[in-house]
């Protein structure tokens, strides 16, 4: 498994250092007592290198009893097994119960610290995406995931080695709540102001009536260049999602020839962007102050729009809905937004002044989110340099004495 093993460290099975290992379950979905319960059930797309303290979806006594879902104890750490998110991890800080997608670990606290796991399986994700892509149907199972090895140095160490990426961890799940309350305040108030309080006597219009600017961009012949690594981010339909939200993973570059050639799609401070087509179409999103980077385009799948004078940014980033602008072109045959369809949604435009009041009360709010994304960015690339050195002990943490 290792070129060299630390001093005073092992290789160890997971099946050696856990005291349960399980998956879960499905209830009949066609059984509707069976949901809509109060018993968190955790879905696989819903693992992300992440802290699970809540479940999209919820089931019944009745449905628990009549499956293979069972309760987890807190603090497992959970392996997803299937399709394009095998071997990402959780933890649980709930307890829950899981679909059969799911390899559930109850680590024996008395061998192993269960952060400890969570970051060293973390750090064996390539390994672990290749034994799934590697196996006959694409997935991963129990039994892999039993016999896996991982390198387990003392109990001390590892919680020492835990409590520093641990720590970084909650430092940007911090962060991360922080900018979800901020981004609730501004919609409460957006929905206080202009929905529940709006005035009858307001101008209705089209949204057309207040763009200034509504593009998108594009990329360059023949695709973007995968094995390209200068040049400029081209953001994708896949990155817009919120405010101050983006997976650097999903990065792709354009090169500096093309960019110079682009004559629209370039972002500009709280521009707003729109997803355009596909699975999620009307999806919106925001960036500034240099996140997620000084310099970005978007291509074909995004229209960057841009307020005129009656607007500004964040009264038109409040108002617009994924649901109504996706509505927009239900019927045809290849659901998506063009310029005349997003141009054509009704919108009621309340009076400038009050729209100025609203934004210089938000900008600050979106601000901080901006900010507070550059900082996430900061630790996860900490923790991203620290997490190979520290579970190979290259790096070593001083123990500290009782």
């Amino acid at each position: 498994m290792a070129d060299r093993i630390p001093e005073g460290w092992r290789e160890c099975k997971i099946e050696n250092l856990a005291k349960r290992i399980t998956s879960g379950g499905t209830p009949l979905t066609k059984v509707k007592e069976y949901y809509g319960g109060e018993i968190p059930w955790l879905n696989t797309k819903e693992i992300s290198f992440n802290r699970i303290t809540d479940t999209e979806v919820k089931i019944t006594k009745l449905g628990l009893n009549n499956s293979s879902a069972k309760w987890i104890d807190p603090n497992s750490v959970i392996v997803a097994m299937y399709g394009a998110t095998a071997g990402k991890i959780a933890i649980n800080k709930i307890p829950l119960t899981t679909n059969q997608a799911c390899c559930n670990l109850t680590i024996d606290e008395t061998i192993a610290d269960y952060n400890f796991v969570y970051y060293c399986l973390r750090n064996s994700y390539d390994e672990l995406e290749n034994l799934a892509s590697g196996a006959a149907q694409q997935n991963l199972n129990v039994g892999i995931i039993s016999d896996f090895e991982i390198l387990l140095p003392s109990l001390p160490e590892q919680h020492a080695i835990a409590s520093v990426l641990s720590s970084l961890d909650d430092k940007i799940d911090l962060l991360n709540r922080e900018n979800q309350t901020l981004e609730q305040m501004a919609e409460a108030l957006f929905r206080q102001w202009f929905i529940e309080e709006a005035d009858e006597e307001w101008e209705e219009g089209k949204l057309g009536d207040v763009l200034a600017v509504i593009e998108s961009g594009k990329r360059p012949k023949g695709g973007i260049d995968p094995d390209l690594e200068n040049g400029i981010p081209s953001i994708g339909a896949e990155n817009i999602n919120g405010i101050g939200h983006y997976d650097y993973s999903k990065t792709k570059l354009v090169n500096e020839v093309f960019f110079q050639s682009m004559k629209k799609g370039i972002i500009k401070d709280y521009d707003v962007l729109i997803y355009k087509d596909g699975a999620y179409v009307g999806r919106k999103g925001m960036f500034g102050l240099k996140y997620p980077y000084d310099i970005c385009t978007v291509n074909e799948h995004v229209f960057i729009l841009r307020a005129n004078d009656k607007l500004n940014q964040f009264f038109l980033y409040f108002i617009l809905e994924q649901e109504a602008l996706s509505q927009l072109n239900s019927n045809s045959a290849q659901p998506g937004l063009n310029q005349e369809t997003i141009k054509s949604l009704d919108i009621t435009i309340p009076p400038k002044v009050l729209v100025e009041e609203f934004s210089n009360m938000v900008k600050p709010w979106i601000d901080k989110i901006l900010i507070n994304a550059k900082q996430i960015r900061t630790l996860e690339k900490l923790r991203d340099t620290l997490l190979p050195k520290l579970m190979s002990g290259e790096v070593r943490v001083k123990i500290c004495d009782a």
